[in-house]
């Protein structure tokens, strides 16, 4: 297994992942298994339960309903996803999130990703901290609403979804510029079989476009271990890595 920066230049030693991830928000995998990314966060993670788990943390993302009235489980049709944080109507969401493709489609089915630290530094640039704090996430079932954007302590988390499940309230204005801004700053990534990512799952937005055929991925869902020295990461992304 390889594991790289962002920028795909600079290659990782695995006791590197936690301080990268720290600092940049994402780290690419390359030539890797399952089981060797699954052994790679057990050094410093716990998994965390998804309702469509395979075994604790792991799920198997495939086609398994038709695209149209799928709702919470759109993750599980061919259709586009757009960039959202996983688990982001839970009280805390996961802090990590990775992902190995295992068999790619031929046509479709590319990541997105999107740093949220660069489109909030965009956003309270125009609108200022006050407005982006009020921003809701509000489920479209009238259940409990969550923040948009956490605070404290020096460090953000950010929990976002924009689909028929939930999505963003507060002023129109804000609101069309934070979904022009998430479009401005996705970045595209095709992956082959072997190839994935790890991301910061309160700084980075990730989702797919559309795809025809059979397509295997495999999530993991995890926590920093609370003896672990990046278990803040656990608390959002640091501001001044932003």
């Amino acid at each position: 297994m390889r594991l790289l920066r962002a920028d795909a230049l600079a290659e990782l030693g695995p006791e590197q992942t936690p301080s990268v991830l720290g600092h940049d928000g994402v780290v690419l995998i390359r030539e890797a298994s399952v089981d060797e990314v699954g052994d790679l966060l057990r050094r410093w993670t716990e998994p965390v339960d998804h309702p469509h788990q395979a075994v604790d943390g792991l799920t198997v993302i495939t086609p398994r309903h038709r695209s149209e009235g799928a709702k919470s489980e759109a993750g599980f049709t061919r259709s586009a996803l757009r960039p959202h944080t996983d688990r982001s109507l839970q009280a805390t969401p996961p802090s990590v999130l990775a992902a190995l493709m295992v068999s790619p489609v031929g046509s479709g089915g590319a990541t997105t990703l999107v740093d949220s630290a660069r489109v909030l530094t965009r956003l309270r640039r125009h609108f200022g901290d006050a407005a982006v704090a009020a921003l809701r996430l509000v489920p479209a079932d009238g259940s409990v609403e969550r923040p948009v954007v956490e605070t404290a302590a020096g460090l953000t988390r950010l929990r976002y979804r924009d689909d028929q499940v939930a999505g963003p309230y507060g002023s129109a204005d804000l609101v069309a510029r934070l979904r022009r801004l998430i479009v401005e700053e996705t970045v595209t990534v095709e992956l082959a079989a072997g190839e994935g990512y790890l991301v910061h799952n309160h700084r980075y937005l990730h989702g797919r476009t559309a795809f025809t055929g059979d397509r295997r991925l495999m999530r993991f869902l995890a926590r920093v271990r609370s003896d672990h020295p990046y278990a803040w990461l656990d608390r959002g992304f640091s501001n001044a890595n932003s």
